[in-house]
């Protein structure tokens, strides 16, 4: 079969080479409307883009928008982390305009250990009376001061948070907007900008007016304007996103096809009489057959043009071509990873890194879960279990060592990165339940009954190809690691099921492993939860699901956190 579709590939690439002259004369003698991708497509876009632009049209573009942005903040800025242009960003700030009259205060953090950033801002308010302003309310101290406005990061911690004085405050979906908006930018280190789109953010969302208010002259024509908006923005994104994913998708379908014979001659190297071997030659046997599949239905997307990427059918196909071909990319830098270590070539130094990074990224999931079972003062000891994360660091490096001397088989050791594995999420599995189970609280049961339901959610949690340990990290990509999780291509060749678990095929039996984040992040939601804490806005408890409102003494101003 993939015989065949050389065959194919060689025969469409010659006979393309030889039409090429007489195609570029041949297009270029074509009429206007046929480059354009002919007269039915060119109608179907001039139709949509002017029926969008009618409905946009029918409310004035003046009412899109609420007025009353007419007040610019005081500003101050408390840089404890040493990361921010305090001037330049004070006057960027002071520019903005709001439709509240409103105090903002900017506060970095210092320190990577920040669990919980809503605790940190208050105790920096409690500490410090040389602010502009009082940020605490002198009429009632379990509020932020009215007026007031804190964005506040941890850089090194990796936590965002907003605050508001309860005559301003928003609700925590759109405290969450803000957050996210700074996101992006906070994590590629641009502090000056993540702020500035935080305030932005929250000077579009702060004031608008409510739907009742708007009245019914401007309601019904803006849902009209809205949704003629919504489908032109849809229509262009899906023609122009069908362009560049098919660009992609070329672009991954050249690469295997420039790759394919180092492929073969790849897996002719790769032992089937081990485990982990005979897993990925069934995903190579799948390789064989969806290249050849992939190449004549490629062939037979032939060559859009013009107006045809905008065809209403055309996004979901180029992204099926997309992922398809992505798939067989990265399948073939599975092939070429599982040869050059199983066979020691060179270069396995480098593979037996990405080959260790789900398995670090788990336990330093299971040393997160650690502190926050610690910061939950829970009734369970986790010294142990932080023992025995320390132990299999140090076996990793042991196992390295031993793989260069040659006193470790590849395959071997990666049977030891399955044990490491199961037992981590075994132990996170464990300590979780003991310090759920050991909560003595009046919301013991509800706190857990939502790690329950959240258990059950965490069973295909993808990796993130990033891992952080005592101030070393690492990057890795799980799409080319050997050993199987959630982001492995081909899948289905070794599996019949959902990709976790135990999976199989008709050459053996193989393990899959996900990620134990979600576990980690489910425990901490659920053993932080206080009736009332999942609501944003007036009195309602600050801080979000991740950071566990404030432990300051009944505290109970707006505002919340995340990481990044």
């Amino acid at each position: 079969m993939a015989f065949m579709a050389e065959k194919d590939i060689d025969s469409a690439r010659t006979s393309q080479q030889d039409a090429d002259p007489k195609a570029a004369k041949g297009n270029a003698r074509q009429p206007l409307i046929v480059r354009m991708g002919g007269i039915r497509a060119v109608l179907a876009f001039a139709f949509n883009v002017t029926m969008s632009l009618a409905l946009i049209a029918v409310f004035p573009i003046v009412a899109l928008w609420p007025f009353g942005k007419t007040h610019h903040p005081t500003v101050e800025i408390h840089d404890e982390a040493d990361v921010l242009q305090t001037e330049p960003l004070a006057d960027e700030l002071q520019r903005l305009t709001f439709r509240r009259k409103v105090h903002v205060a900017v506060l970095t953090v210092r320190g990577s250990d920040i669990v919980n950033l809503n605790d940190e801002v208050l105790k920096y308010a409690r500490k410090h009376s040389d602010t502009d302003v009082p940020w605490i309310s002198q009429s009632n101290s379990n509020y932020w001061s009215d007026g007031l406005v804190i964005f506040a990061v941890a850089p090194d911690g990796r936590k965002v948070g907003c605050y508001f004085g309860e005559d301003i405050t928003i609700p925590l979906r759109q405290q969450a907007a803000v957050q996210n908006a700074a996101k992006d930018q906070y994590r590629i280190g641009d502090w000056y900008g993540g702020t500035v789109s935080m305030a932005k953010k929250t000077a579009d969302l702060m004031g608008r007016p409510g739907s009742g208010d708007v009245g019914t002259t401007y309601a019904m024509p803006g849902v009209v304007a809205i949704a003629g908006l919504a489908w032109l923005c849809c229509y262009l994104y899906r023609g122009l996103a069908a362009r560049r994913r098919a660009r992609e998708a070329l672009r991954h379908y050249s690469q295997v096809t420039h790759d394919y014979d180092t492929t073969e001659l790849h897996a002719s190297t790769i032992p089937e009489d081990e485990p982990h071997g005979a897993q990925v030659m069934a995903r190579y046997r799948w390789f064989r057959g969806e290249y050849a599949k992939f190449t004549r239905e490629w062939q037979d997307f032939g060559d859009p043009v013009g107006a045809q990427w905008f065809n209403l059918k055309m996004l979901g196909r180029v992204s099926d071509l997309k992922k398809r071909s992505a798939a067989l990319d990265s399948l073939d830098d599975v092939i070429a990873n599982t040869a050059t270590l199983l066979t020691m070539s060179s270069g396995w130094e480098g593979v037996w890194v990405n080959e260790q990074g789900p398995v670090m990224e788990d336990l330093q999931s299971l040393n997160r879960l650690c502190e926050q079972v610690d910061d939950s003062q829970a009734t369970v000891d986790t010294e142990e279990t932080r023992a025995w994360v320390r132990s299999q660091r140090q076996r990793l490096n042991a196992m390295t060592s031993e793989l260069e001397a040659g006193e470790l088989k590849p395959s071997t050791a990666l049977d030891e990165l399955d044990g490491i594995a199961d037992e981590t999420e075994t132990r996170a599995r464990r300590l979780a339940r003991r310090a759920i189970d050991s909560d003595t609280s009046r919301y013991a049961d509800e706190r857990r009954r939502r790690f329950n339901d959240s258990l059950s959610s965490s069973n295909n949690a993808s990796y993130s190809g990033y891992w952080l340990f005592s101030g070393t990290h690492g990057y890795y990509d799980p799409h080319s690691t050997i050993r199987l999780n959630p982001d492995s291509p081909a899948l289905s060749a070794v599996s019949s099921g959902d990709g976790g678990g135990s999976l199989s095929d008709d050459s053996g039996s193989f393990s899959s492993f996900t990620s134990i984040s979600d576990l980690v992040v489910g425990y901490s939601s659920a053993s932080s939860y206080v009736p009332g804490s999942s609501s944003g806005g007036g009195s309602s408890s600050g801080g979000s699901s991740s950071s566990g409102g404030y432990s300051g003494g009944g505290f109970s101003g707006s505002g919340s956190s995340s990481s990044f």
